[in-house]
């Protein structure tokens, strides 16, 4: 998932070869989706520096995401870079969204 800042409203893709989002992650740090680590993204461009072990990459106006609850993790931090931590809490608590897998 990539979203885009300072261009419009974040846009939710599917993995970093939708609408073409991996030539916005051009030389810089990025997080695809699991299914796409690190092999697929770099064969569409051998300069983005893909993070495997990172769930989400705040790369200054481009973040992106690997899945479903790390997009929930990215969302949560751009509310807080955007609004406060406290905004971000008072979010996560609001979805009822806790981080620590059950199992």
């Amino acid at each position: 998932m990539a979203h885009a800042i300072g261009v419009g409203p974040p846009q939710r893709v599917a993995g970093l070869r939708a609408r073409g989002v991996h030539r916005q992650c051009r030389g810089r740090a990025a997080r695809d989706h699991a299914l796409g680590v690190a092999g697929p993204a770099r064969e569409l461009d051998p300069t983005i520096d893909v993070r495997p072990d990172e769930r989400f990459v705040d790369d200054g106006d481009v973040i992106t995401s690997a899945g479903v609850s790390a997009g929930i993790d990215m969302a949560l931090h751009l509310v807080a870079r955007l609004a406060s931590p406290e905004r971000a809490r008072q979010v996560r608590r609001d979805i009822q969204y806790d981080p620590r897998p059950p199992v």
